[in-house]
């Protein structure tokens, strides 16, 4: 029972020492600076021009863009300036008017983006690809795919003669 009686009465006297105590000086209020949001808004007017369709860019950071097919090829801007000609046009932008066949083995005749006729046959260089084979009634091009998981770094695209 004294063990009790001690410890109720250390308790009071604690609580008493407590409520002496003098309390604790409460800061002065600290004059109040005004706060920088000019970051915050920014992002908010782009997210608003975001929003209303208008302004959104991706920056790659020398990285591909994620959500481009690997089977689509390189983009125009990576393969540089085209030169003019036969040179300058892409395997999908010519159009395959006739094949024929001469002393030398058949030779494809293609209309050009620039309106004009121009005589293909096996090994022509084009912008985003080479004649691979002309034979009766197509065209064969060995197109370059920049696509890591494939076994061939090209994919060949046949255009048939109609």
């Amino acid at each position: 029972m004294r063990a009790v009686t001690l410890c109720v009465a250390m308790l009071l006297l604690s609580l008493v020492a407590l409520g002496q105590a003098p309390a604790s000086p409460t800061p002065a209020p600290a004059s109040e600076a005004p706060i920088d949001t000019s970051a915050i808004e920014g992002i908010l007017r782009g997210e608003e021009a975001a929003d209303a369709g208008q302004g959104f860019t991706y920056d790659p950071a020398n990285r591909r863009d994620p959500f481009r097919s690997l089977l689509a090829g390189p983009l125009k801007e990576e393969l540089g300036e085209r030169p003019p000609g036969l040179r300058g046009m892409g395997v999908e932008e010519i159009k395959l008017q006739g094949i024929l066949n001469l002393h030398e083995g058949y030779v494809a005749m293609v209309q050009g983006t620039d309106n004009l006729s121009y005589m293909i046959g096996a090994g022509t260089v084009l912008y985003d690809g080479t004649v691979e084979r002309v034979e009766p009634g197509k065209v064969v091009f060995r197109l370059q795919v920049a696509d890591p998981k494939s076994l061939k770094p090209y994919r060949e695209v046949v255009r048939v003669l109609q």
